[in-house]
C-alpha cells in the first residue's frame, strides 16, 4: 500500500530572481518504510519536506498521502488531515512548557475531541511503549533532551498517523540520546509499521533507515538501499555524500 505518492513535484520561489528549489521529483513510499532524505546545503531537502508536510504548496506536480491530496483541501479540512494523518517530530521538540508530558502527548487528541477516557488510555500505552511512562506528570523543563524528544515522538504517533515526518530529529541531542531516539524510530517502524520519512544531515542517523534518497539541485540524485549491516550502509552513505561535497556535519 502506497502511503506517499509524489509525481512531477516542483517548487519555485518568486522574487526578482526566481529560485527553483524542486525540479520534477517523483517518489513513492510504501507502508512501513523508513526513509531518509539527505543532500548538500541548499539542495532542496527542507523544501521537499515542507511541501509534503503541507507547510508549503507545490508550484507544479502532485502529492498524495493515503490517496488524498492535502493541497486541494480548505483550511479546516487540512488542519484535521494534519492531526489525523501526519505526525511531526522537530529538532527543537516544540513541546509546550506550561503543560505536563501527559498533556503534551494528549494535545492532538484534545483538538480532535477524542473522549477523555480514550485519550488517557492511548497516552499511557504509547508512553509505556516509548519508555516515558513514569514521566507523565512532569513538566517538560524537568526532563532531559532525550526524554523531551521521546515525548515529542509520543505526541506525533499517538493518533497512529499514516506518515511520520521528522526534521533533523536528533539535531539537538548528544550521541547517546540520538542513538536512543533512532532505536525508538526503528522500534515503532517494526512494531507498529509506522511509515517514517526524515530529513537528516547525519549518515549515522540515516543508516537506521531502509532507504536513503540524496537530493541535489532540487532533484533526486541517488537512491541508496540498505543491503548489508548498518555500518556498511553508513559507509555507503558517507561515500555518496563525500562525492557531493557534503558529509556528516553538512547543514540543512
Amino acid at each position: 500500500m502506497k502511503v506517499l505518492s509524489i509525481k512531477g513535484l516542483e517548487k519555485t520561489y518568486d522574487g526578482k530572481v526566481p529560485v527553483r528549489a524542486l525540479r520534477g521529483i517523483n517518489l513513492e513510499v510504501e507502508r512501513g518504510e523508513m526513509i531518509a532524505i539527505m543532500g548538500p546545503s541548499g539542495s532542496g531537502k527542507s523544501t521537499f519536506l515542507n511541501v509534503i508536510s503541507t507547510i508549503d504548496k507545490p508550484t507544479r506536480g502532485r502529492v498524495r498521502i493515503g490517496g488524498k491530496n492535502p493541497h486541494e483541501m480548505n483550511d479546516e479540512q487540512l488542519a484535521s488531515f494534519r492531526r489525523n494523518t501526519l505526525g511531526f517530530v522537530f529538532q527543537n521538540f516544540n513541546l509546550l512548557p506550561t503543560l505536563t508530558v501527559e498533556e503534551n502527548i494528549m494535545l492532538p487528541m484534545t483538538l480532535e475531541k477524542v473522549p477523555v477516557g480514550e485519550m488517557k488510555q492511548r497516552t499511557v500505552e504509547i508512553a509505556k511503549l516509548l519508555g516515558i511512562g513514569k514521566l507523565l506528570k512532569k513538566r517538560t523543563y524537568e526532563i532531559s533532551g532525550g526524554q523531551a524528544q521521546r515525548t515529542a515522538v509520543a505526541r506525533a504517533v499517538v493518533q497512529d498517523p499514516a506518515l511520520l515526518l521528522a526534521d533533523e530529529p536528533t539535531g539537538n541531542l548528544d550521541s547517546k540520546a540520538a542513538k536512543d531516539v533512532m532505536e525508538l524510530f526503528g522500534m515503532l517502524n517494526k512494531k507498529k509499521k509506522t511509515t517514517v520519512l526524515m530529513v537528516t544531515h547525519d549518515a549515522l542517523v540515516a543508516s537506521y533507515c531502509q532507504k536513503v534518497y540524496i537530493i541535489k539541485d532540487g532533484m533526486i540524485y541517488q537512491e541508496i538501499v540498505r543491503e548489508g549491516d548498518a555500518l556498511e550502509f553508513q559507509e555507503e552513505i558517507l561515500n555518496a555524500m563525500t562525492l557531493l561535497g557534503g558529509g556528516r556535519h553538512d547543514t540543512v
